[in-house]
């Protein structure tokens, strides 16, 4: 009579399978809620960034040297009016600026040539170029008509 005895295998089965999932739903709702804990690779390149630079830093970056970052004591000055096409894979972090928003980055192999230019991420291969400030002639008038 012992082989007629009812063992629940398939209840077990069912609630062993009811507790992997439900571990599996609160490990993926924790991701979901703090995914900067779970987060291990940090590339040093630009692949994967999205702290996009949407917005001036202060009043109008052209004329205002708000980039600071470690290493740079004065501020630079942003020096193209539309984003210059680069690789994320070639552009190198330097760090973060001094608000901790963006990450600063240089091509690969720049840092050899000079401190400066510097970019800041404003898409997917993207990027707006900051630096020491563009020379603009005073603006003289032209003699009107005689």
């Amino acid at each position: 009579m012992a082989a007629n005895e009812i063992r629940d295998t398939p209840g077990r089965m069912l609630l062993g399978w009811a507790v992997l999932l439900a571990s599996l739903v609160v490990l993926s709702w924790r991701i979901h809620l703090h995914p900067a804990a779970y987060e291990w690779t940090e590339y040093p390149t630009a692949l994967g960034d999205t702290k996009y630079y949407t917005r001036p830093l202060g009043k109008d970056d052209r004329y205002e040297p708000n980039l600071r970052y470690a290493g740079q004591e004065e501020g630079l000055y942003r020096r193209s009016e539309e984003a210059v096409e680069r690789d994320d894979a070639t552009m190198m972090k330097l760090g973060l600026d001094a608000t901790g928003q963006h990450f600063i980055y240089q091509p690969e192999g720049a840092a050899d040539k000079g401190p400066l230019p510097v970019y800041l991420k404003s898409g997917e291969n993207r990027y707006m170029e900051f630096g020491a400030r563009k020379f603009y002639p005073p603006f003289v008038p032209k003699a009107g008509p005689q």
